[in-house]
């Protein structure tokens, strides 16, 4: 399953609560989303981008403490006007946006399941039409310089798994 369905099939789990569903690399990049109809944007301009980036980033850290606190299930913001909820998927992180008066811990649990249910399905890395043409002839050249892959992730802010993806692409 790509990331755009599985995205449609998060908001679906619960389309009277969840606003907004997205796939997001961990470079911040977010490739896939799906938004309930009606709702009401509430940050502007880069802000949105701002945030998901955050969300991503402050998810990779608390991955550090998985030794001494257990495997990371969420992270969950609660404003006034919204509940931001983000979960480690695979290499990917699950940006979600509900309802305040939600439950987190219910709808975390729904998700968690669901996601366990599907995860051998999942294939969320990005197609590769996201990434500009100018990107793909760094990627190209970088890797055909015999750059490793790893490298190349961190020099064009990729995730490794896509750029093996778009590598195996250009072969």
């Amino acid at each position: 399953m790509k990331a755009e369905q599985f995205s449609r099939n998060v908001l679906a789990l619960d389309p009277d609560n969840i606003r907004f569903v997205g796939v997001m690399e961990k470079s911040g990049h977010l490739y896939a989303s799906a938004t309930k109809n009606g709702t009401e944007e509430y940050l502007k301009g880069r802000n949105p981008e701002i945030s998901l980036a955050q969300s991503v980033y402050i998810v990779d850290l608390r991955k550090m403490f998985t030794q001494e606190l257990g495997n990371l299930t969420a992270v969950v913001y609660s404003y006034d006007k919204v509940k931001l909820i983000s979960l480690p998927v695979k290499e990917h992180v699950l940006v979600i946006s509900v309802e305040p008066k939600v439950g987190t811990d219910q709808i975390v649990e729904k998700i968690v399941k669901y996601i366990k249910s599907v995860e051998s399905e999942l294939s969320l890395y990005p197609p590769s039409n996201i990434i500009n043409e100018e990107k793909k002839e760094a990627l190209r050249n970088l890797h055909h310089s015999g750059i490793s892959e790893e490298l190349i992730a961190e020099q064009l802010d990729l995730d490794v798994n896509t750029v093996k993806m778009l590598i195996a692409e250009i072969k």
